[in-house]
C-alpha cells in the first residue's frame, strides 16, 4: 500500500484510493479510453485529432448492434460526440451514439469495434469495477481475473473521475490505454488498462501481475472528462 497526503492507494490496478478530509476511503480500479461530443463540458482539442495509426483490414462488428469501423484510427485529441451521464451510484461516464455503450443493463456494454470503442469501454471498466463490482467483475478475463474478482467485492462509496487518457498501443484485437484520474486531494494518478476484443465486445483483460497506480503529469495526457 502507498500512503501519501492522507490517501491510501492499493498497489495493483484494481486499487484506487480517494483522498480523505475526515476519513479514509479506499477505492479499487483499473481501465482504458476513446471518443464523442462533450455535452457537460468541453473536451480538450475541440475536434478529432489526426490519426496516429490505422488498420486496413475489415473488422468484425460488435454485439448488440454496436457495429464496427474500418477506420481504426487512434485520435490525438478528445472525441467530440461524447455525452456524459451520471449513474445511480454517482459516477460520471461517457456515451457515444457510435462508440457505445449500446447496452445499459446489467452493465454498460456493447461497444464499437474500433479504437474509439475501446476507449469508452476502458473508461466504463474503471467506473464499473468501482461502482458495480458484483455485476461487472464476472465479465473480466485474463490470467489475473480470478484474483481480481476475489479482491474486488465491495463497491466504492467515493467517486474518483477520469480526467484524461493516452493510448499506449492499439490493434483491432487489443488496446492498452493509460487512464488519468484526479483524487479529491487534487493529485493525479494513472494506470494502464488493457481491453481485449472477446466474444463480440471489448472485455477488461487482467494480467497475472496486477497493474498499479503511479503519480502522473496531466500535461502528458489528452484531457477528457465531464
Amino acid at each position: 500500500m502507498e500512503n501519501k497526503g492522507g490517501v491510501t492507494i492499493p498497489r495493483w490496478a484494481f486499487g484506487l484510493a480517494a483522498a480523505v478530509v475526515a476519513l479514509l476511503v479506499v477505492l479499487v480500479i483499473v481501465l482504458i479510453p476513446r471518443g464523442g461530443d462533450n455535452s457537460n463540458t468541453s473536451a480538450s482539442g475541440g475536434s478529432n485529432g489526426a490519426a496516429q495509426s490505422k488498420a486496413t483490414s475489415t473488422v468484425a462488428a460488435g454485439t448488440c448492434g454496436a457495429g464496427a469501423s474500418d477506420d481504426q484510427a487512434v485520435l490525438d485529441a478528445a472525441p467530440k460526440d461524447t455525452t456524459w451521464v451520471t449513474t445511480d451510484e454517482g459516477w460520471i461516464g461517457p456515451v457515444s451514439k457510435t462508440a457505445g455503450p449500446v447496452a445499459n443493463s446489467p452493465i454498460r456494454s456493447c461497444f464499437e469495434h474500433s479504437a474509439e470503442g475501446a476507449l469508452y469501454a476502458a473508461t466504463w471498466a474503471y467506473i464499473q469495477v468501482n461502482s458495480t463490482p458484483d455485476s461487472y467483475m464476472p465479465t473480466v478475463i485474463g490470467p489475473g481475473a480470478d484474483s481480481a474478482r476475489e479482491s474486488r467485492t465491495k463497491k466504492s462509496t467515493t467517486t474518483v473521475p477520469v480526467v484524461g487518457y493516452r493510448y499506449i498501443s492499439y490493434t483491432p484485437e487489443r488496446a492498452a490505454i493509460r487512464i488519468l484520474i484526479k483524487l479529491p486531494s487534487g493529485t493525479y494518478r494513472s494506470t494502464d488498462v488493457v481491453m481485449e476484443w472477446h466474444d463480440g465486445d471489448w472485455r477488461f483483460w487482467i494480467p497475472s501481475t496486477l497493474p498499479s497506480f503511479s503519480s502522473a503529469d496531466p500535461d502528458e495526457f489528452i484531457t477528457w472528462g465531464s
